[in-house]
């Protein structure tokens, strides 16, 4: 690869992440079907993703090796519960692996698209980028409710699965909500409740940013 080429990919980084970020969403629709097959795409595609993408973003060492770290133990004991545990209490620990691991990485991102001084195609894209990080984000919490309480959802249309929580995540956080999949449990509502409330400040700040930085742009040139 020439050095025009990493520059090129280095200055659209977050056009190259929401590439990889829908990517990976129609190919894990895909092999939904296919337990062993999606868990390679869904787990270790995507770390490989997120572990590109914080070399280009140019992360602290500290902080690159903590999430090297969570990411070894995410896809060790997701790997564990995929392959040869049927372990609930392994299954736990791996989600709250990727809890954490991805709350790391949507923290490091908010900071750097929020201390860009410039509205580019890119930065808006980053910012799409991270809103659809918090949708994946929410669903792990909800996956881990229901690991921990099978009734804490109830949908009307049949049982609750593991696949629902991306739909019901999003539905959530867009305030959209069609109603098909109910939280029941107390934490199941306040969390759904924390979601909503989380996608509308997240948009209302981020247009915010991007206003402002538009008219500081335009001031400085006049």
């Amino acid at each position: 690869m020439r050095i025009g080429d990493i520059e090129k990919i280095v200055e659209n980084k977050y056009s190259l992440l929401l590439f990889f970020l829908v990517s990976l969403s129609v190919i894990s629709i895909i092999t939904v079907n296919n337990a062993p097959l999606h868990f390679a795409v869904e787990a270790v595609l995507s770390l490989v993703v997120f572990i590109i993408m914080l070399k280009i973003l140019k992360a602290s060492r500290g902080l690159f090796n903590l999430f090297l770290v969570l990411v070894f133990l995410a896809l060790t004991f997701h790997c564990l519960t995929v392959f040869f545990l049927k372990s609930r209490s392994v299954s736990i620990i791996a989600m709250l692996v990727y809890i954490l691991m991805l709350l790391v990485l949507i923290t490091f991102m908010v900071r750097r698209i929020f201390s860009e001084r410039m509205v580019t195609g890119d930065t808006i894209k980053g910012g799409i980028s991270v809103y659809i990080l918090l949708g994946v984000w929410w669903q792990f919490i909800y996956v881990l409710l229901w690991m921990l309480d099978p009734n804490a959802f109830k949908c009307l249309t049949g049982e609750v699965g593991r696949t629902d929580f991306f739909y019901f995540s999003f539905t959530t956080m867009t305030t959209l909500g069609y109603g098909d999949i109910l939280p029941v449990a107390y934490a199941a509502k306040v969390f759904s409740t924390l979601q909503a409330l989380a996608g509308q400040i997240y948009i209302a700040v981020f247009v915010a940013r991007l206003v402002g930085l538009h008219v500081a742009g335009h001031s400085s040139k006049k």
